[in-house]
């Protein structure tokens, strides 16, 4: 995307970004199937300002400001930009994607509509998607009485072979496009939405009643630390918190999420936003870390504190982590995060309910006591 600041305004097509810097113009988006083109502009200016970040977080105000105190003209930027600061109210968006038609189907207040999202995930190798477990459709369907309907990726495989036989009675409907999906999960009354953009983004331009939201994955924002997606204060979202939740291989999936299970909780508003704000809320010690260092680990791990230890710009990998590392969030020691996890549920509902910062922090706290171990065998 590029945004160009000029004396043309924006139109219709809104962004946050516009929002800051009233004459911009958005350039450089093609979005044909919501009628939004924004061809590319060859502009002119005294400097351009490439951000290409992987990351979620981009400076918006800072850059507004450079572009309205005439500093830059342009800015190009690539990237997800997945938090809810860089969005303005959903009504902005609902006026720019509005409905294409109909759905084929429309299901109201009786009926749960579950988005299913299997295709690439079912590998375990994308670490911030896990398939979303049977059982918070089962806890939710006993919660609320809804019947449950699933849409999208319902194609069999090991994983919706759970879902059949978890719901024998439930819809189970086939994808109907990308766009067909879109519409039939956003003018649902309730939806239940497991880790997926495509429907967390059907959900949030809906007019739900209630949204069910997993706060897990890509969506836990103690595990997936530059993404916020969470729309606290929307009254239309339910947020259950989920124990750190990562990917495994499809033939393992059952067992895990077995696990999980009973860890699952529906929390208020209030409480999760309390719980991400005082995050670790038992602290982090850098005395503790710094006794368990391992300095054949973190070389190993961090080849560029190696490479200035060699060069003889650090006395050590210890000196770095004591200088920086710590600050940095560097693992001090080996910690199989997807093993501990797996094997000590608990741990991952401790960490991410925000008692500790990440599980070397909750093994040297509580996990060595309770006879946990970091690394398997």
């Amino acid at each position: 995307m590029t945004c160009w600041a000029s004396p043309v305004p924006l139109e219709a097509s809104k962004s946050q970004f516009a929002s800051l810097v009233a004459d911009c113009r958005i350039a450089n988006v093609s979005l044909p199937e919501w009628g939004v083109e924004h061809p590319a502009i060859a502009s002119a200016g005294p400097v351009a300002v490439v951000e290409r970040s992987p990351f979620q977080r981009i400076d918006l105000p800072g850059l507004a400001k450079a572009v309205r105190a005439g500093q830059i003209r342009r800015v190009e930027w690539s990237g997800y930009g997945q938090r809810m600061e860089n969005f303005l109210p959903r009504a902005h968006y609902q006026q720019i994607f509005a409905a294409h038609r109909p759905p084929a189907f429309r299901f109201g207040p009786r009926h749960l509509v579950c988005p299913v999202r299997t295709g690439d995930i079912l590998t375990g190798e994308h670490r911030d998607y896990p398939l979303t477990p049977v059982e918070f459709y089962q806890q939710l369907a006993e919660a609320t009485g809804l019947q449950p309907v699933f849409v999208g990726q319902t194609e069999p495989n090991d994983y919706t072979d759970r879902l059949r036989a978890g719901f024998p009675d439930a819809m189970f409907l086939a994808s109907e496009g990308p766009l067909g999906d879109f519409e039939l999960i956003r003018a649902a009354s309730n939806i239940a939405i497991g880790v997926s953009t495509f429907a967390w983004l059907a959900a949030w331009l809906s007019q739900a009643d209630n949204i069910f939201m997993a706060v897990s994955g890509l969506f836990h924002p103690m595990q997936t630390r530059d993404v916020d997606l969470l729309p606290f204060g929307d009254d239309r979202y339910k947020f259950w918190l989920f124990p750190f939740n990562l990917p495994v291989p499809l033939d393992r999936h059952a067992a895990v999420h077995r696990r999980l299970a009973p860890y699952l909780r529906l929390v208020p508003h209030d409480v999760l936003q309390r719980q991400l704000r005082e995050a670790p809320r038992f602290g982090c010690s850098l005395a503790r870390f710094a006794a368990a260092f391992d300095e054949a680990f973190y070389l190993a791990a961090n080849p560029d504190v190696r490479a200035a230890v060699d060069a003889g710009h650090l006395g050590s990998g210890r000196d770095h982590y004591i200088r920086y590392g710590f600050a940095e969030r560097r693992l001090p020691f080996a910690v199989d995060a997807a093993w501990y996890s797996e094997q000590y549920p608990l741990a991952a509902f401790e960490l991410a309910q925000g008692d500790y910062a990440d599980f070397a922090d909750h093994y040297l706290a509580v996990g060595e006591a309770r006879g946990y171990r970091p690394l398997p065998g």
